[in-house]
């Protein structure tokens, strides 16, 4: 039997560069990701035996030095991914609205390892962040998903 862990992300996601409204590749605004031996993914933190979402949302926004928008903490996408391999834990992952911030509101990356970088959303890795973006930016129901696939659930459009 594997193991289960909860992944709170942030989606954190800078204004659509407006200065070439011509370009449609710059219609759609950019998300945060903390790249990690060359690999972006969304900002995030293990749920703590105990803690809320709330607080762990916050433990995020403290590490990347941001503030997050007023609670309530807003909901944007849950997804659930099973054990691809033998020992590894299953996941779901709930991404949470992070805010707008400033395209240079980060001076500098935090380690030689670790560092920030904003994706446009075609080359968002995770379909979950497209889903999240979908849902902060047009106001819409949260998505529900496994693997990446919306799911339907009772009493919902979908």
């Amino acid at each position: 039997m594997t193991g289960r862990q909860m992944w709170v992300f942030l989606l954190v996601h800078c204004p659509a560069d407006t200065r070439n409204p011509l370009d449609s590749a710059r219609l759609w605004p950019r998300v945060l990701q903390v790249v990690r031996d060359g690999v972006p993914y969304p900002p995030g933190v293990v749920l703590r035996p105990g803690e809320s979402i709330q607080r762990a949302a916050e433990r995020t926004g403290a590490a990347l030095g941001i503030a997050l928008p007023p609670p309530p903490l807003r909901l944007l996408a849950v997804d659930q991914q099973p054990a691809t391999a033998a020992g590894q834990a299953e996941e779901l992952a709930l991404f949470v609205d992070g805010g707008r911030v400033a395209a240079d509101a980060f001076a500098a990356p935090p380690c030689a390892r670790h560092g920030l970088t904003w994706t446009p959303v075609e080359d968002l890795g995770r379909v979950a962040l497209v889903h999240a973006l979908r849902t902060r930016l047009l106001a819409v129901e949260p998505a529900v998903l496994v693997e990446g696939m919306p799911v339907a659930c009772e009493g919902r459009d979908g």
